[in-house]
């Protein structure tokens, strides 16, 4: 059997670890997006994971916030609900909705700034423990985790091996967590939808069927706009109705072949024991839209000064670099660029903002939104790189190592770059 367990309600139930006169009441815990890394005013508080990914997770966070002012800019109330605590559903607030609007529905709800450190934290040292009981884990996100128990524990055990492992992690952590069991990957997935909150669900073989038939297709992970939309004009409403529609499914190419062995538990899908990252972004939307070039620049800067630092403690070699610019209105601009340099900050600096300076076709219109990312990566190998800047770049690498250093131990803006000024 594979399982899948979730948090509920992960970030709201770490704070309630750390502050239990949080337990019962209405909580939801919202972000602004980290409105503090343009901070001129040096920090030692800001603080960068890479430990875990996934939806309303940075890399980056500033781990000091005060929560009387965090959502307030001036007389208006930024930011979105990342999570909410089942307290706070029962009056429709829901994840993505502006923290403005779970106020009108709910008044009296409990803001609660994000704390970012502690839930990697957590979530890692749960990790670790499912590691030591389960031979097999892989980390789907944050708060999602799959387990093969596949020769370890027998198929009617598995029921009484997660509801005490959801007991035994309930009393070690305090964290409410459910749990879903099946032979299928993406199948026990859907289980451990339907056992929450703090709940189990085995789902056998023979079961799947009378199962899935009544489930919404969108409900299904994997199954994205488009394919809902696809099946829709079809009149494919439910996982069973796709069950029935294997020809016409399996007719759209190899994508509608996977999809139907994931939708039929018969994809054999493995448990992935560690997953090699493809890539490191980092991207920013600003409140308010900047218009003088000279502030965008100062904040590509000390973008790239964080991913930098992101990708060198991941100790990887990138070749491509995607950019791109996101203007007020529908406007964008962004493009994809190919060179093979030993990876170090002064070359990444110099080569970001000159790029940016191309892409920059609207110099006059305000900017709202900035993002990079890096990928392809590549050994250390000699005869990948640009030989005539290759001496260079060790020297610089070799900096950027010791500063890359420094900053882990004494924060993130202990060194920064003049074009930051």
């Amino acid at each position: 059997m594979i399982i899948h367990l979730d948090l509920d309600c992960f970030f709201a139930s770490c704070e309630r670890v750390v502050n239990p006169s949080l337990v019962g009441k209405k909580v939801a815990v919202g972000g602004r997006g980290d409105p503090f890394i343009f901070d001129k005013k040096p920090s030692h508080a800001k603080k960068l994971i890479t430990l875990n990914s996934g939806a309303f997770v940075p890399s980056l966070f500033h781990s000091q916030h005060d929560s009387s002012s965090y959502f307030k800019e001036g007389e208006k109330i930024r930011g979105i609900v990342t999570t909410a605590s089942y307290e706070a559903r029962q009056f429709g607030v829901k994840t993505g909705m502006s923290i403005h609007e779970a106020l009108r529905l709910c008044p009296d709800i409990v803001l609660v700034p994000p704390n970012h450190l502690l839930y990697h934290t957590m979530s890692h040292e749960l990790m670790e423990y499912l590691a030591s009981v389960i031979p097999v884990m892989e980390q789907y996100s944050i708060d999602e985790m799959f387990g093969d128990l596949r020769g370890w524990i027998e198929e009617d055990e598995t029921a009484s091996f997660i509801q005490k492992l959801q007991s035994d992690i309930t009393m070690r952590f305090k964290l409410p967590v459910s749990i879903g069991a099946c032979s299928a990957k993406w199948i026990a997935k859907l289980a451990t939808g339907t056992a929450k909150p703090y709940g189990t669900r085995v789902v056998h073989k023979h079961q799947i069927a009378e199962f899935v038939k009544d489930i919404p297709i969108g409900d299904f992970p994997g199954v994205g706009r488009a394919f809902s939309e696809k099946m829709d004009r079809y009149g494919i409403k439910t996982i069973g109705q796709a069950w029935q529609s294997e020809i016409l499914i399996k007719s759209w190419g190899r994508q509608g072949r996977d999809l139907y062995a994931k939708l039929t538990g018969t994809d054999n899908e493995p448990i992935q024991a560690s997953k090699s990252r493809k890539g490191i972004g980092i991207s920013r939307s600003m409140d308010h839209p900047v218009i003088e070039r000279h502030e965008l620049y100062r904040r590509i800067h000390v973008m790239v000064r964080h991913w930098c630092h992101t990708i060198m403690r991941l100790g990887v070699n990138p070749t491509t670099f995607y950019y791109s610019l996101g203007y007020e209105g529908s406007e964008s601009s962004k493009k994809q660029y190919t060179i093979y340099r030993l990876f170090n900050e002064s070359f990444i600096q110099h080569f970001t903002i000159e790029k940016f300076k191309e892409l920059d076709i609207y110099p006059h219109h305000p900017v709202r939104y900035i993002a990079m990312s890096a990928t392809k990566f590549i050994h250390h190998d000699l005869k990948t790189f640009d030989m005539l800047e290759y001496q260079d770049d060790t020297k610089m690498r070799n900096l950027t190592d010791a500063v890359t250093k420094m900053r882990e131990k004494y924060g993130m803006d202990i060194l920064r770059g003049g074009g930051e000024l």
